[in-house]
């Protein structure tokens, strides 16, 4: 067979891989530098379903805004355009993967530990004082994309993965690598890149198992490399077999956090999880 690139699976799932239309245009709008909140809000609001999922997550207990939030356009008031277009991204992302089929993970298990790490990161990114915290969830949120195309596209040579993981004790994705010639992590990068996401997201999503080059945007990539391995101890369950990633001391250095730091937020971080389940109701995805 061929050898195969991470870019060869995003062109195999063309429909899968495409960004839906109203986010493209939503991307575009909110890029315009003469757009207005009721352009934003004119392109949201035309999508009746992504309305309602906007206004209910902006109103749940995750993100406990003291006002009810009741039209789109005080949403991009109160919330912002960028972190919008981000919740947008996100809750269009849950749906279109949402009943992906597949032989190796069930999509709920796969959002919660999803839904783990973007609370993590979250929570590191407050912790530590970083500005933006949603595009840091955002990266949690889609950190493991890639395993869902490698699923669906090459089921054969991801099962081989798999069975070499736990042959060897490996990582997954260093099996990946092995059997593949890539791993989930450089899928995810292609897939987001091919959605022309900003470049901080792809990076924290190429390297969420090893740092890389650190002079580039380091915090994005440690606060989600460190989110993936919480989320993992967190819901060890969740795992396609059991295994221990151990964290990059470096990454703890990146972001100035010892690493006992988050054991003192497991409690919140629990109840934030499935706040943010809730939230993006995850349980009724159809």
């Amino acid at each position: 067979m061929a050898s195969l690139c991470p870019e060869d699976l995003i062109r195999q799932n063309v429909e899968l891989a495409s960004m839906p239309e109203i986010i493209v245009r939503l991307n575009q709008v909110v890029d315009d530098p003469y757009s207005t909140a009721k352009d934003i809000s004119d392109i949201i609001s035309e999508d009746p379903a992504l309305t309602a999922r906007l206004l209910r997550i902006v109103n749940s207990p995750f993100y406990g805004f003291p006002s009810q939030i009741d039209t789109i356009s005080l949403a991009v008031t109160i919330v912002g355009t960028q972190q919008l277009r981000l919740l947008a991204l996100a809750s269009s992302t849950i749906r279109q993967f949402a009943n992906l089929p597949n032989q190796f993970v069930t999509m709920e298990t796969f959002w919660r530990h999803s839904f783990s790490a973007a609370v993590v990161s979250r929570t590191i990114s407050k912790l530590s004082k970083e500005p933006d915290g949603e595009q840091y969830f955002i990266a949690g949120l889609l950190h493991d994309l890639g395993s869902l195309i490698i699923y669906s596209t090459i089921p054969t040579l991801a099962k081989e993965a798999i069975t070499h993981a736990r042959r060897k004790t490996l990582p997954v994705y260093q099996a990946e690598r092995a059997i593949i010639g890539f791993d989930h992590a450089m899928v995810g990068s292609a897939l987001l890149r091919h959605w022309n996401l900003p470049e901080a997201l792809i990076e924290a999503v190429a390297c969420h198992h090893e740092l890389g080059d650190i002079k580039v945007c380091p915090k994005h990539k440690a606060i989600t490399h460190l989110a993936n391995i919480v989320a993992n101890s967190i819901n060890p369950g969740l795992l396609l077999y059991r295994q221990t990633l151990e964290p990059d001391p470096v990454a703890w250095e990146l972001i100035g956090l010892e690493s006992d730091t988050i054991d003192e937020a497991l409690d919140d971080i629990e109840k934030e999880i499935n706040e943010a389940i809730s939230a993006f109701s995850l349980h009724s995805v159809a």
